[in-house]
């Protein structure tokens, strides 16, 4: 039993496995990645039954699985303040006449230029916004043109005449501030200490180091290596075995294996479950970029789905047996070969597109669009691949066939992060109906 990646897709997976429960088929070896080694792994501790999955998944939400966007515009929210704080405190000072030398000295004289400087704000302000209007509007012309200049001036350069031009600003702004002369105060001040903080950030020797350091720093999530943790994701997996006997995930039968990328040595991570692989085993996979590495309590079983369930940048690494791990999503999305390496003489295969053809490419409006086409595209590719390193054996037409592929007949209407209890129900629906299908197509079921 071979079972995919595919975030909230995973609900159409417990209605495949379903479909397999209630012909009466059970696998001795299991394998899955991502979402599949949590489905997986669940699956296996209940005894092949898939109440307890269903149960958990008809009750899914994005904060089940940890996406809790609510903490991250928390954490957001107090950087921004703070960083907001100490820009007005800085503008307040250096963008008032009121509070510089004429303010104190010639009190007469800032307010006389009080009214004026304000309204030279606002004039700067407007112009900034045309200015800004006019950019957006020619933006992919201007992109065109300055690729058709050539070679722009080199960095070096460009530092060099960046700070000329802060320095003369900086001693105009001091001068009329100083002396209550008219002049847009508050807004060269704000300008003026964007531009330094820009060049600052962008010095490539030890003080723009420094700077990046601390603003990284006040970022919500740099400090961190990814958006939201695993505790999640575990104790989401916690309750989909919270009834089952969890030393049945040790042992020879069912073989178990999860699948997981080591972040550290760039190798596919293959988790057994106790049972000492054969030397042929290790051999294979290792010739193809892996590493066995096996496991020895049940809790490690799970700590491994976690991490293969650890979407890169979404979540953080799972550490497992002192392998940092993550979501080996395009590396290695369908287990197939190592279940066959594992001595699998036929196999269902659970994927949550159509595999026949790619993907059919959707409208391209974001990067966030070509990063969905990318992982579309190399889930497709790497069941492709699999497919092919197949032994010839399991070409056969059968009946029956020694593989049934179980997919949808179309593209899902719903995205990998369309996690909802009336999709879940919807989505394990479908599972069932095309596991039942596939079954009987490759003549797995009895008459």
């Amino acid at each position: 039993m071979v079972l995919s990646g595919g975030g909230a897709l995973g609900a159409y997976e417990v209605g495949v496995l379903r479909a397999l429960e209630d012909a009466g088929l059970r696998p001795h070896i299991v394998s899955g990645a991502s979402v599949g080694a949590l489905n997986a792994v669940a699956w296996v501790a209940q005894g092949f039954r898939t109440a307890a999955l269903e149960h958990v998944w008809s009750r899914i939400d994005p904060g089940a699985i940890g996406i809790r966007w609510s903490t991250l515009a928390w954490r957001a929210a107090g950087a921004i303040l703070l960083v907001l704080g100490l820009f007005e405190i800085v503008l307040t000072w250096g963008g008032s006449v009121e509070l510089g030398a004429a303010g104190v000295f010639w009190r007469e004289a800032a307010a006389r230029a009080g009214f004026p400087s304000s309204v030279l704000d606002l004039v700067a302000w407007l112009l900034v916004a045309l200015a800004g209007a006019a950019m957006l509007r020619v933006a992919g012309q201007a992109d065109a043109l300055l690729g058709r200049l050539g070679a722009p001036p080199t960095a070096a350069r460009l530092r060099w005449a960046a700070a000329a031009g802060l320095a003369l600003w900086a001693i105009a702004h001091i001068v009329t501030w100083a002396l209550a002369i008219p002049w847009p105060h508050r807004f060269s001040a704000t300008l003026l200490l964007a531009a330094t903080c820009v060049w600052i950030l962008n010095h490539p020797g030890r003080i723009g180091a420094r700077a990046r350091r601390l603003l990284f720093g006040l970022l919500p999530e740099s400090s961190r290596p990814g958006v939201w943790g695993g505790a999640a994701r575990r104790s989401l997996l916690e309750r989909m075995v919270a009834s089952a006997d969890r030393a049945g995930l040790i042992g020879d039968d069912p073989h178990v294996i999860v699948v997981a990328l080591d972040l550290d040595t760039g190798r596919v991570a293959h988790f057994l479950n106790g049972r000492d692989p054969s030397p042929d085993f290790r051999e294979r996979v290792e010739s193809a970029l892996g590493e066995v590495v096996t496991l020895e309590r049940p809790e490690e079983v799970l700590s491994a789905a976690v991490a293969s369930s650890a979407i890169p940048v979404v979540f953080e690494p799972t550490y497992v047996r002192g392998r940092r791990c993550l979501d080996s999503v395009a590396f290695a999305t369908h287990p197939l070969r190592a279940a066959v390496y594992a001595g699998a003489d036929a196999a269902v295969v659970v994927r949550v597109a159509p595999s026949e053809t790619p993907p059919s490419a959707k409208p391209i409006r974001h990067p966030v669009d070509i990063w969905g086409r990318f992982l579309d595209l190399a889930s497709w590719r790497d069941l492709q691949q699999e497919l092919r390193a197949l032994p010839a054996e399991w070409t056969a037409t059968g009946p029956p066939r020694p593989l049934c592929v179980v997919e949808p007949p179309e593209a899902l209407p719903w995205g990998v992060l369309a996690y909802s209890p009336r999709v879940s129900i919807e989505l394990m629906a479908r599972g069932v109906e095309d596991g039942k299908r596939a079954l009987a197509r490759a003549g797995w079921l009895a008459p």
